[in-house]
């Protein structure tokens, strides 16, 4: 018999030559009744006092029940008698969006080089007399190509772990470790897209954001910073007078407004902003106190953004949020770029595709993979703000 409180009937009330008085006193509740709320008392106008006499009067059948800090392991402090619930959500805490990744075009190529034309000359017509010689006009015509590159995230789980996480995983909408891996190797695979289209630099090795790992220079392609400014001297058609340096001078309006006419003189038409978190807040401010407003703007799949005169603001978690020192580049500084995305591309020879790899021993290895490029068919038309204090 318990209460509430922790206080049980043992099995020697049965025994107990009073167990009469006891049950007459109790009901007749049998043996590992829980007693609840004063339930019995019979003949008694108070139940509660009843039951506080009953206790009294019979203290060798009443036994003290179980606590959860009973019975504890011996090397910690979980009761050995109350299992461990695991919540079947696996919660990313590397979580970060890759917009760019999915708000580039990606468009189709074909073999292992990217190529492109572009005419940088169109020779001006001519006001002639009447039966003049007329003489052709020629125009200028180039050709840049880009090689492209092989992405490559690779994962392996043994069979054991296949077999004893399956029941935990499935709970939580997972089929197996397998499928919980793949899904990882695939945010992997695209955050190192995501890296790759703002800060990549095929000429030098750089440092991807997420994980400050060394990506080979040999093996990337280049990123927008790269494209737009030539920075790395790569040559395909990219200059300092498409980036503005701030050199660790705060960004006004006037900063962006400029951006945006430049590469609208050189013929681009921006129609995207991409900053780092802390420059999109500095942005927010500025309009706010400056123009008395914020307007906000919907994107691709539903994405609401802040808008600067018309063209959507997205920050992003690749870009660095430490001040410019005077020297800052994307890489390590606050930054922003115009873009205009009609001109940039991601050549994909084969998209990500799923391969299970030789089994040698008892686990699934397998590697998703990708093949693409990023080009940018006309860098003047964008520009970048780099070094922003």
């Amino acid at each position: 018999m318990a209460t509430e409180m922790g206080t049980a009937m043992s099995q020697g009330f049965l025994n107990n030559p009073e167990y009469g008085d006891a049950q007459r006193l109790f009901g007749g509740a049998p043996n590992g009744t829980i007693i609840k709320r004063w339930e019995w008392g019979e003949g008694l106008e108070n139940k509660e006092r009843g039951l506080v006499k009953g206790i009294q009067e019979h203290p060798k059948e009443f036994s003290k029940a179980l606590f959860s800090t009973l019975n504890t392991y011996s090397a910690g402090t979980l009761p050995v008698l109350i299992p461990v619930y695991i919540d079947p959500e696996v919660v990313d805490l590397t979580r970060r969006a890759t917009p760019l990744v999915e708000l580039i075009p990606r468009v189709t190529n074909y073999g292992n080089f990217a190529s492109y034309n572009q005419i940088t000359t169109i020779t001006s017509a001519q006001a002639i007399t009447e039966d003049a010689a007329l003489t052709e006009q020629n125009d200028v015509y180039n050709r840049e190509t880009v090689q492209i590159r092989i992405l490559a995230s690779v994962g392996r789980v043994t069979e054991f772990m296949l077999e004893a996480s399956r029941p935990y995983l499935s709970s939580g909408g997972y089929v197996d470790a397998l499928s919980l891996d793949v899904r990882a190797k695939t945010l992997a695979l695209r955050r190192l897209e995501e890296a790759m289209i703002l800060l990549g630099d095929g000429t030098t090795d750089w440092t991807e954001p997420v994980n400050s790992t060394t990506i080979n220079a040999a093996n990337s392609y280049h990123g927008l910073y790269e494209l737009i400014s030539n920075a790395n001297s790569n040559g395909l058609g990219g200059s300092s007078s498409f980036v503005t340096d701030k050199a660790a001078a705060s960004i006004t309006i006037a900063d962006i407004r400029t951006g945006i006419r430049t590469a609208r003189t050189a013929g681009g038409e921006p129609n995207l902003i991409v900053t780092d978190y802390s420059t999109y807040d500095a942005i927010k401010a500025l309009i706010q106190d400056q123009l008395r407003y914020v307007s906000t703007q919907s994107i691709a799949w539903g994405i609401t953004t802040l808008s600067f005169e018309g063209i959507p603001i997205i920050a992003s978690r690749f870009l660095s949020t430490t001040a410019g020192g005077g020297s800052g580049v994307p890489q390590d500084a606050k930054s922003l770029f115009i873009l205009d995305t009609n001109v940039i591309e991601m050549r994909v020879l084969r998209d990500v595709t799923y391969e299970e790899l030789a089994q040698t021993n008892l686990s699934k290895k397998f590697v998703l993979s990708v093949f693409e490029a990023l080009i940018n068919k006309a860098p003047q038309f964008c520009h970048v703000i780099i070094d922003i204090l």
